[in-house]
């Protein structure tokens, strides 16, 4: 209870930094009141189109228009209800079969999807018509492979001017009294190299685009001096992804997730963990695309040569983010996200709260070809920053008897990717990182450099 009436002010200011946040990234008024008025039309349109089904049910222009308006309105089930009752009147119309294909794709509908578009394949429809048919056949075919893999590989060199986070100074204030920090405490630079790897299974249920889906990620790094650093990290996600095209959200996907993980630090076992969490995905506009995760994740620390005292923060991790990704234009994509994070811990010391957030822009455009750099492909620029608030519950009594641990880190980051052969791309970010704190022993500034090959399949 003392942990969480410390916490109270914070989550206050991070539900409003959510607020602030969603009001930023979101829609622009104008741009609302926009949409409002012309759905208000559609409305008005389609109401229009409905009075004109009862005067003359047989009209197919009427009809389709009528079901047109309702897809763009979100109602796939009036549309389909629509479409399906002109059946009577054109029993064999490829258009009509073809359309009701695609709203039943479009609801998740899988089965009745492939009816109606094979019912629409034959040698007397029009051209145009077949066209769509077969692209939809192909990509319910695809979606016939129950299994599916996907993923990314990064691998390269990091060079840090700062590797181990610590204060430049050689002398800091402990309690009130000078204390000379050893070699090993003072900032060290160091490079070292690394792999990340992010693989998705997905196993289709077909049932209206549900999922069973596992996600791995390892992360493994080798320091050039620092062997203590040296990081190795796997951990794995798995659990049902439901599609919420049955309840008129085509775009709409919400996933609940089991979690475990282990991670070695300088050689020996650092921590293990495991946890649940879900994660809502949603395409709000053909622009506009919102991610948002919610865990609960227990850690257990392990203590070793190197990190003899990790035990004292065992215990639970609260966590919330949100996303948000707007598709400014065709070379545009820029992304802002706001996170928050409760650590309990068996020392009230080690235990904290921490909200933040960051933002990026990515440029994309194209080059011809030379050398190894593809030309079917776009290069992108990107440029990123970001900072985080945390603010621990009781002082540490070995660095501050008096007041409890607060950190403000902010940073920057500018990035260039170009496209090679075989799919594979080159990349090269800089970073500069600075934390600002009441304790000296947390305080650190680093520049990072890191170049790499990355590979999407």
């Amino acid at each position: 209870m003392v942990v969480l009436y410390r916490y109270a002010n914070l989550r206050v200011v991070l539900i409003g930094a959510m607020l602030a946040f969603a009001l930023i990234t979101g829609v622009k008024p104008g741009l609302a009141q926009g949409v409002t008025a012309a759905n208000a039309a559609l409305e008005a349109r389609r109401d229009a189109l409905f009075q004109a089904t009862l005067v003359d049910p047989t009209n197919l222009d009427v009809a389709f228009e009528y079901a047109q308006l309702s897809a763009e309105l979100g109602d796939y089930e009036g549309a389909i209800a629509t479409l399906e009752r002109m059946l009577i009147y054109a029993p064999n119309l490829p258009r009509l079969q073809l359309e009701l294909g695609v709203l039943y794709y479009r609801i998740g509908a899988i089965d009745m999807a492939r009816t109606y578009l094979q019912a629409a394949k034959r040698p007397d429809t029009p051209p145009q018509v077949l066209e769509r048919v077969d692209t939809f056949l192909a990509q319910l075919d695809r979606q016939d492979q129950r299994f599916s893999v996907s993923g990314s590989f990064h691998g390269g060199v990091r060079v840090q001017s700062n590797a181990n986070a610590a204060p430049d100074e050689d002398i800091i204030s402990v309690n009130g009294i000078p204390l000379r920090l050893d070699q090993d405490a003072r900032a060290q630079a160091d490079g070292n190299i690394f792999s990340l790897a992010d693989i998705n299974i997905a196993y289709d249920l077909r049932n209206q685009n549900d999922f069973i889906e596992a996600n791995i990620v390892s992360y493994n790094s080798v320091f050039f001096d620092i062997s203590r650093l040296n990081l190795n990290l796997l951990e794995a996600q798995i659990g049902p992804n439901f599609g919420f095209g049955r309840f008129g959200f085509s775009g709409t996907r919400l996933g609940v997730y089991g979690i475990g993980g282990v991670t070695s630090l300088g050689q020996d076992l650092y921590s293990t963990q495991y946890g649940a969490g879900a994660r809502v995905q949603s395409t709000i506009l053909d622009w506009l695309f919102y991610d948002a995760r919610y865990e609960f994740r227990s850690v257990n620390y392990n203590n070793s040569k190197s990190y003899p005292t990790v035990r004292i923060q065992t215990g639970e991790e609260l966590s919330a983010s949100n996303q948000v990704t707007v598709a400014a234009n065709a070379r545009l994509l820029l992304q802002a996200a706001a996170h928050s994070r409760i650590v309990f811990a068996r020392r009230n010391f080690k235990r904290f709260g921490e909200i933040g957030a960051w933002a990026r822009g990515t440029y994309y455009f194209y080059l011809p070809e030379f050398g190894p750099v593809a030309a079917d492909a776009p290069w992108s620029m990107s440029l990123a920053g970001g900072g985080l608030l945390r603010r621990y519950a009781d002082p540490d009594p070995l660095i501050n008897a008096f007041e409890a641990e607060e950190d403000d880190l902010l940073w920057i980051e500018a990035g260039v990717s170009a496209p090679l052969r075989n799919g594979f791309s080159a990349f090269a970010t800089g970073q500069l990182r600075y934390q600002e704190s009441n304790y000296p022993t947390r305080e650190f500034f680093n520049a990072v450099l890191t170049v790499g090959l990355s590979r999407a399949f």
